[in-house]
C-alpha cells in the first residue's frame, strides 16, 4: 500500500519524466500519457532495473490520480498497459547513468579539496548549501531524502539527538518507522553545520508549502545541490569517470563505522537497515574508512529492534533449511 510520502515522491518524479519526454520529442504541447510511456520504454537500456521499476510505478500512480476527463481514459489505459507489459530484461544491472558512476567513498584529501572549493566560491548559488549537505551526510550517514523529515532534538539528559524517519520502512527494508542518532561525540562545529543544513531544508519546505516559487521545495533544493556538487567534481577532477555524490557521504559513513569497529547490529541501527548484513554488502568498505572515530552512536531501542528482526530471520532460515519429512 502506498503511503502519502510515496505518492508525493511519485508525483514529483512523474512530473519530471513528463517534462523530459516533452523535451525529447520536441512537441510544443503536453505529451500524451502513451507518449511518455513509449519514451520511458525506449530509455530502458540506460536504466537500472530498480530505476525502471521506480519510474514505471511513479508514472502509473500519477496517471491514476490525474485523469479527471473521461476522454483521456483510453490514453491512460493504453499507457498503463504498455508499462505493465514490459519487464526489466533490457535494463542494466546497475544502470549506466546513476549509481554506476557514483563513488562509494570520500577520502580526507578529497573532502578537503571540496571544502576549499565551496568556501572559495560562496557567491555561486548553493555552494555553501551543498557543502553543508555533504558534510552533514558524512557526519550522520543519512540518505539525502531522509533530511526532509529529520529533526535535531535534546533528550531528557540534555544530549543532542537526531530524529530520522526511515526511508525504506514501507517495503520492509528498515528496522522501523524511525531511528534516533545520538550525537554525544559531535563537536560544536559539526553541530553548527548540521543546524545550518536543517535550516536550509526547513526554508525549502516552507517555500514548498507556501508555493513561493515554482523552483522551490525540497526536491528542487536537492537537485540544485546535486548539480552543484557534480560541477565541483568536474572542476576538481576532470579526468575521472566516477564522481562524488551526496549519497557518497552515506557510503563514507558506513566505511568509517566499519573502520571504527562498530558491530553490524549497531551500524544497521544507525543507518536504518532491517538486516545487519546490508551495510556490509552494499555500502562503503572498511578499507576506505577513516580512523578518527564516529561522532554518532546508536539508540538502544533501535539496536534491540535490529536484534529482534535478525533473530527472527535466522529462525526462519533455519526452518527453511531443515529436511522436509
Amino acid at each position: 500500500m502506498r503511503t502519502n510520502d510515496t505518492v508525493i515522491q511519485y508525483r514529483i518524479r512523474a512530473t519530471q519524466l513528463i517534462k523530459q519526454t516533452g523535451q525529447a520529442i520536441g512537441n510544443n504541447h503536453q505529451p500524451s500519457m502513451k507518449e511518455v510511456a513509449i519514451w520511458l520504454v525506449n530509455k530502458q537500456p540506460s536504466l537500472s532495473r530498480a530505476t525502471w521499476r521506480q519510474y514505471r510505478s511513479a508514472l502509473i500512480c500519477f496517471f491514476e490520480e490525474s485523469v479527471e476527463n473521461a476522454s483521456f481514459e483510453t490514453d491512460r489505459k493504453d499507457a498503463t498497459a504498455l508499462l505493465l507489459s514490459i519487464d526489466c530484461s533490457k535494463c542494466q544491472l546497475h544502470g549506466v547513468n546513476t549509481s554506476s558512476k557514483k563513488q562509494k567513498k570520500i577520502s580526507e584529501a578529497e573532502q578537503e579539496k571540496l571544502v576549499t572549493y565551496f568556501v572559495d566560491t560562496p557567491a555561486i548559488r548553493h555552494s555553501l548549501t551543498t557543502l553543508a549537505w555533504l558534510l552533514s551526510g558524512i557526519y550522520t550517514g543519512l540518505r539525502p531524502s531522509e533530511w526532509r523529515f529529520a529533526q535535531l532534538t535534546t533528550n531528557s539528559a540534555g544530549a543532542n539527538e537526531l530524529q530520522v524517519r526511515n526511508a525504506k520502512n514501507t517495503n520492509g527494508r528498515s528496522h522501523g518507522p524511525t531511528r534516533t542518532l545520538c550525537l554525544n561525540n559531535m563537536t560544536e562545529a559539526e553541530l553548527t553545520i548540521i543546524r545550518l543544513h536543517l535550516a536550509n531544508v526547513a526554508s525549502a519546505l516552507d517555500a514548498e508549502i507556501n508555493a513561493l516559487a515554482t523552483n522551490a521545495g525540497f526536491e528542487n533544493l536537492y537537485h540544485h545541490c546535486r548539480d552543484r556538487l557534480y560541477i565541483a567534481n568536474r572542476t576538481l577532477w576532470p579526468q575521472r569517470t566516477k564522481f562524488i555524490s551526496l549519497y557518497s557521504a552515506r557510503h563514507q559513513f558506513s566505511a568509517d563505522a566499519k573502520k571504527t569497529g562498530l558491530s553490524k547490529t549497531a551500524i544497521a541501527a544507525i543507518m536504518g537497515h532491517a538486516s545487519q548484513e546490508t551495510a556490509g554488502t552494499h555500502y562503503g568498505r572498511r578499507v576506505s574508512g577513516r580512523g578518527g572515530g564516529l561522532r554518532v552512536s546508536a539508540n538502544q531501542a533501535d539496536i534491540a529492534r535490529v536484534q529482534q528482526l535478525n533473530a527472527h530471520r535466522s529462525e526462519t532460515e533455519r526452518g527453511d533449511n531443515r529436511p522436509h519429512m
